[in-house]
Formats: structure tokens, C-alpha cells, sequence
């Protein structure tokens, strides 16, 4: 295939072993999870505060009372601060409860009674906080009197002498102040804005580092040990354009092998990856109707079929029955029609019958392994006739790759950022090196 050819400074394996990289952890997100941890922040603060903005005000009625038990400072304290231990006491809650007939249970009469007092002041607010405005007055109308009916009913009994003088307390205002009052909606969003993007935050910060993923191109070169050829949109990404994105994965081809064609293209990864598969797709329509060569699709991911089944073959024969001599190559090949392309790659279909696809197969479990033995003679049945490019499987992995990528005029490792992991990407690099006999190189989807 002339269009695409490669230059020898870029890169085949020297027969030599890469130097092993020291694994780093690294609080960096991918692009995708800091848009994520930033969406879930915004989302969480919005629903916070309109959450907060529909609740109802809770209204409260404050009543104020002075402590009048004669000239000692201290006996004066000491009476403050037994009437705030009594306020919010249950015992004045079920005394309350028993001089206003109320329906509200004693624990409820309780959590709505509050008080405040400056320390060692005999002044006093008794507050009764409820989200029904009727009934914070009913409750604080009885509160005054049920404290004054406590003191009063222990020293009816006591001799006058020891009796506190008295009246013990005083109500300073005639009437109750009324105020309302709200959860504030900015503490709302700024506490949902915290929590919404603190939460994802850690739970990617966690996997990143128990099990860290490309995250830059850094990361790709250290792990991989590769030149990263181009770095293009995932196809499947919102607002991607595929046409551009292959242009950009052909031109790094052609800057790959400048000095001899290449007949046999080979895509590989180190995970199972959808966005592959679809580059492998593109790759074949964009090359039949741009150099007007007929292409050979094959999948050779015998372990997923994911190429198989986005192009809707599954139950067709294919790779592997060739693999096992049921079926020969030629009449195993399908012709690509433009209702198999998935909607992400609308506008890039071929002429009609310039794609053939050969899938994974039916029969896939039992012909693995004849992959090593075998895929030669399946490449043969192509030659000459066809452009082959190969959605190659996962690397390292149950399906042999020796001779696939022996057999291959140029390689391509593809790695997804904020997805595909450091240490899969590392034993991928590796196994790339040991087996390929043309120039390989990185090709990075941004996600």
C-alpha cells in the first residue's frame, strides 16, 4: 500500500530491552475525570440549593427572661444557669406539653426549645424553633408559666426561710419577638459544590493509584518506550470528527514507513477497547476511498470479537474457521455496507465493495491457539489484492501474537488516555518490542 509509508528514525525494535521504568504514583486526573469531577461539583451545588430554596423558613418566637433573686451575684448565676439546664430539660418539655394540651410528643417539644445567655448574665432568651408558626407560639406560650409552675411547686412546701426570695425570674417583654428564619442557600452550594467534587475526586484519586492509567504523554513514553506517532479525539468521543482523526493517524503512517509500502497494518492495545476497534474501521474506509484501494478488514481479537460486533457479524464464519481449515479466506470475506458503520462514523463510508471484512468467527474458543501456525497462510490468501489492516487483540493476552505482528509492515499500539492502565501499557510496549519485526509507534486517543 503506497500511500502509507515510513521513516527509519522513528522507530523499529533494536533487538535491545527497554530499561525497566520506575512506576510512579501521581495525583494527576485524565482530562475525562477532572470534566467529570467538575460536572458532579456543579451538579451537586445546584441541586443543593435548589433544594435548600424550597424548604420552608422555620419561624421562632423568643421570650426573654431576667433573674431577680435579691443582691448576690452568685446565687443570681447559679439560678441562670439552672434555669438553662431547665429549659432544655424533657421534664419542662412534658410539663409544657401537660398545661398547653399539645399533640406534639415530649422528645418534639424538646428539640424545639433552645435558649440563649452570655455567661455569667441573668439574662436569658428561651427560643422555640418550629417550621409551623402556630405552633412555635403555642409552645412558647406555655414555657414561661411551666418553668415558673417547677419553682413554684418545690418551695410551696419549704419553710419561708428557706424559700428563694423573690420573684425568682421575670418576663421582660410584654409580647414575643417573631423572627424567621433560613438555611442559607450560598453555604447550601458551597458545601454541594465541595462535597460533589470532593467525593469523585478521591474515588478516582484512589484507582489512580492503586492501579494508575496513561494520563499524558509523559506516561506513554515512560511506559511504553515508543514514539507517540500523532494524538487525535477518540471516535467515539461527543463533538470528535472522524474524517480528521484518521487523516491524522494516516499521515503519521506515512511519516512511519517513508521508504516502503505497507501492504499489512496491525492495531493493537493493551486493553479491549471499543475506540480501537472503530479506528481500525475508519482507518479501512477513509484508505478505500481516498487511494481507491480495496481493503481487507480482519478481526483478529479472537478473545472480544469487539470489531465483529460493532459491525453487526457475529453469527457469520469468519477467522477462526479459517484458522482451522474450514473455510477458505476469499470466501469468507464479507463486503461493507454502509448500514454496519456505527452512527459515530457517518460520512466516511467506502465506494461500494472497496471494504471486505473478514470477523472474528463463529467457532472462536477452540482456534486461538492455531493463530500462531495458521494466520500466515490467511494473510496469503489476501496478498497481493488487498490493503489488510488487522484490529489486532489485546496484548499481552490469550490470543498468540508472534506471528501477527511478525508478519506485519507497521504496527500501531493504541492507547486511551485516562483509561488504558500504566502497567498494561508497560507489558504491552514489551511484547511489541519482543515480536515486531517493522516499525511500530504510539498512536494516543484523547478522551
Amino acid at each position: 500500500m503506497t500511500p502509507m509509508r515510513t521513516s527509519g528514525e522513528l522507530v523499529g525494535w533494536s533487538g535491545e530491552t527497554a530499561a525497566p521504568v520506575e512506576r510512579r504514583a501521581s495525583l494527576r486526573l485524565s482530562r475525562t475525570q477532572l470534566l467529570v469531577v467538575v460536572a458532579c461539583a456543579i451538579i451537586t451545588a445546584v441541586v443543593a440549593a435548589v433544594v435548600v430554596s424550597m424548604q420552608a423558613p422555620v419561624y421562632n418566637t423568643t421570650r426573654s427572661v431576667i433573674v431577680l433573686s435579691g443582691g448576690n451575684p452568685n446565687d443570681n448565676d447559679v439560678l441562670s444557669r439552672a434555669l438553662e439546664s431547665l429549659a432544655g430539660s424533657p421534664g419542662l418539655a412534658a410539663e409544657v406539653k401537660r398545661r398547653g394540651n399539645l399533640p406534639e410528643s415530649i422528645d418534639q417539644i424538646a428539640g424545639m426549645i433552645s435558649t440563649s445567655r452570655s455567661p455569667e448574665s441573668p439574662y436569658m432568651d428561651v427560643i422555640v424553633s418550629s417550621p409551623d408558626q402556630a405552633q412555635s407560639e403555642a409552645i412558647s406560650a406555655q414555657v414561661v408559666p411551666a418553668m415558673r409552675g417547677v419553682f413554684d411547686q418545690n418551695q410551696a412546701e419549704l419553710p419561708a426561710e428557706q424559700r428563694i426570695p423573690g420573684p425568682i425570674f421575670q418576663e421582660v417583654f410584654a409580647n414575643p419577638l417573631q423572627s424567621t428564619s433560613t438555611f442559607p442557600v450560598w453555604f447550601a452550594a458551597l458545601f454541594g459544590l465541595l462535597l460533589g467534587g470532593l467525593v469523585p475526586y478521591l474515588i478516582f484519586l484512589f484507582r489512580n493509584l492503586r492501579k494508575p492509567v496513561v494520563a499524558s504523554a509523559q506516561d506513554v513514553t515512560d511506559a511504553i518506550d515508543l514514539p507517540i506517532l500523532v494524538k487525535v479525539p477518540a471516535l467515539s468521543g461527543r463533538g470528535a470528527n472522524p474524517q480528521d482523526a484518521v487523516a491524522g493517524v494516516i499521515s503519521a503512517v506515512e511519516r512511519l514507513s517513508l521508504n516502503e509500502p505497507i501492504h499489512r497494518l496491525v492495531l493493537v492495545g493493551a486493553d479491549h477497547g471499543a475506540d480501537r476497534s472503530a479506528l481500525a474501521l475508519a482507518l479501512a474506509c477513509v484508505v478505500a476511498r481516498s487511494f481507491g484501494q480495496p481493503v481487507a478488514l480482519v478481526d483478529a481479537d479472537l478473545e472480544s470479537g469487539t470489531l465483529t460486533g460493532m459491525v453487526h457479524a457475529d453469527d457469520v464464519a469468519g477467522l477462526s474457521e479459517c484458522l482451522s481449515g474450514q473455510l477458505d479466506p476469499e470466501k469468507a470475506l464479507l463486503t461493507l455496507s454502509d448500514s454496519q458503520l456505527p452512527a459515530g462514523l457517518d460520512g466516511i463510508a467506502a465506494p461500494e465493495g472497496m471494504v471486505r471484512f473478514l470477523g472474528a468467527g463463529v467457532d472462536r474458543s477452540r482456534n486461538i491457539l492455531r493463530m500462531r501456525s495458521s494466520f500466515h497462510r490467511v494473510l496469503e490468501g489476501m496478498a497481493g489484492r488487498y490493503v489488510v489492516i488487522i484490529n489486532g487483540p489485546k496484548i499481552p493476552g490469550p490470543v498468540p501474537t508472534s506471528q501477527l505482528l511478525s508478519l506485519a509492515d507497521a504496527t500501531l499500539m493504541v492507547v486511551a488516555e485516562g483509561q488504558t492502565s500504566l502497567t498494561d501499557a508497560r507489558s504491552a510496549g514489551d511484547t511489541l518490542r519482543s515480536f515486531s519485526s517493522g516499525p511500530a509507534g504510539v498512536v494516543v486517543l484523547r478522551r
